[in-house]
């Protein structure tokens, strides 16, 4: 008998080259059998007739606690069909202490931020002290870390040292790029492209890039996708919606993040507590369950009352630009931009499944294009051989999206239904570390599971639609 069947779905899956309407059965957490008919009795059943069945969905850029997320942000990633989960800033020790509360049924992958005042002592930290962040990390069982550039600025040399040295450690690294010399925008981007060299680096959103600040939207968006190409070293992401994420604090009358500052300037406002307030803020708020964006007045006097210590959105990213590097190829077939994020954990931003799928009915990307970018992408960059495909014998991480109404159906994990039609159903997380971090997971009970260690070749052997 087998644990689960789901019957009837369009299955799509690159790797394996399916397009067709099929039944999948799920046994022990795997992939048991995909066929035209499945008549063996199974303990639990999901009807599925006229929806589309992927590899389970894996979100490279995500927020999984209240630094730049929510507490609930393994709810709301759930919801939005996503199995698999990339956290860019931690803090570490927050996720894996809340995961009692806060479980899921997901699998997050972990990026502790560098950050001065936080995990480093200055924002120059001596390369000792880098190199110890980085051990540490891994030790600890995160798979890397992030340069918050945008928010926190540094040096670029500061910057660069630390991606040499993840490089010798096979250590994950990736940047929301900015330094102390230039912003979150394409000046800061050339500059990421250029600090890296040859070296791996995860570029954060790349559409945050290409907002128009210092040239046009459009010129900007080619612009990166031209550099993209010439650089295959460089793994990257984008998201879908207009909505960026923010922190809102305001300190001594300024917003203590750079990216808020731009943000207000470009809508027009003074980056100060008055124009703060004078802004359409969409403030994060915590309804018990999950986070939910709070505008206008209420908005502010929720900010207000939090002393401004709060999350939020503005409305700052520019459909021509998110199309243009959603969709780009580079000449051998393969995405110039490899996954769809969220930066998300909070809604309405985790939009991978609902404007994905508005891109598919457009025409700009088919359904098996789709998975690409929605899962099997990151597999392989994150090297978890077992998912982003639907073989037998796969972990059994499964997105089920129902394509008319562009919304999530079904989140399943290792055969687990997490959700199902709106509904929470799963608890607690399984970490994804290196070899590295499985003992002091081991040790504190916590599951997880080790990735293959990291190699330049998961990056640059790209698939092929």
């Amino acid at each position: 008998m087998f644990d689960l069947i789901i019957r009837g779905a369009l299955v799509v899956d690159p790797l394996n080259k399916i397009n067709a309407i099929k039944d999948v059965a799920v046994a022990e957490g795997k992939i048991t059998a995909i066929e035209d008919e499945i008549s063996l009795p199974a303990k639990k059943l999901i009807e599925a007739s006229g929806k589309v069945l992927i590899p389970g969905i894996i979100d490279m850029h995500t927020h999984m606690r209240t630094v730049l997320g929510h507490k609930h942000a393994q709810r709301m990633i759930a919801l939005a069909g996503v199995c698999t989960t990339l956290d860019m800033a931690g803090p570490l020790e927050d996720i894996l202490t809340s995961i009692p509360g806060s479980g899921a049924g997901v699998n997050i992958a972990i990026l502790d931020a560098a950050r001065a005042g936080q995990t480093l002592t200055s924002s120059r930290p001596s390369q000792q002290e880098q190199s110890d962040f980085l051990d540490r990390t891994l030790e600890n069982g995160g798979i890397g870390i992030k340069l918050l550039g945008g928010h926190f600025p540094m040096d670029v040399d500061i910057s660069e040292s630390f991606i040499e040295l993840a490089n010798q450690k096979k250590s994950w690294i990736a940047w929301h790029v900015g330094s102390t010399a230039h912003g979150s925008n394409i000046e800061g981007f050339r500059e990421a492209v250029a600090a890296a060299e040859d070296n791996f680096l995860h570029i954060a959103h790349i559409n945050s890039y290409c907002r128009g600040q210092i040239s046009n939207e459009t010129d900007e968006a080619l612009e990166a996708i031209s550099l993209l190409k010439t650089h295959p070293n460089i793994f990257s992401e984008s998201y879908l919606s207009p909505l960026n994420g923010t922190r809102l604090v305001v300190q001594n009358d300024v917003p203590i993040s750079k990216v808020t500052v731009t943000c207000l300037k470009k809508l027009g406002y003074e980056p100060t507590y008055d124009g703060m307030k004078k802004a359409i803020l969409g403030v994060l708020v915590d309804d018990g369950v999950i986070g939910k964006l709070l505008s206008g007045k209420g908005g502010v006097e929720y900010w207000e009352s939090k002393e401004t210590k709060t999350t939020g959105s503005f409305k700052v990213n520019p459909a021509v630009s998110r199309f243009l590097i959603a969709t780009a190829k580079r000449s051998d077939g393969s995405f110039v931009v490899d996954s769809f994020s969220t930066d998300g954990g909070c809604y309405p931003r985790n939009v991978i499944v609902e404007n994905g799928l508005l891109l598919v009915k457009f025409g700009a990307l088919n359904l098996n294009e789709y998975a690409v970018k929605a899962s099997l992408n990151g597999a392989r960059a994150l090297g978890l051989k077992s998912k982003g495909h639907l073989s037998v014998g796969a972990d059994a991480d499964i997105s089920i999206l129902d394509i008319q109404n562009e919304k999530a159906f079904a989140t399943i994990v290792e055969g687990n239904v997490i959700m199902l039609d709106g509904q929470l159903l799963g608890k607690g997380t399984t970490i994804i570390c290196d070899e590295r971090g499985a003992s002091t997971l081991a040790k504190r009970g916590i599951k997880h599971i080790v990735k293959e260690e990291f190699s330049l070749k998961q990056i640059t052997d790209r698939f092929i639609p």
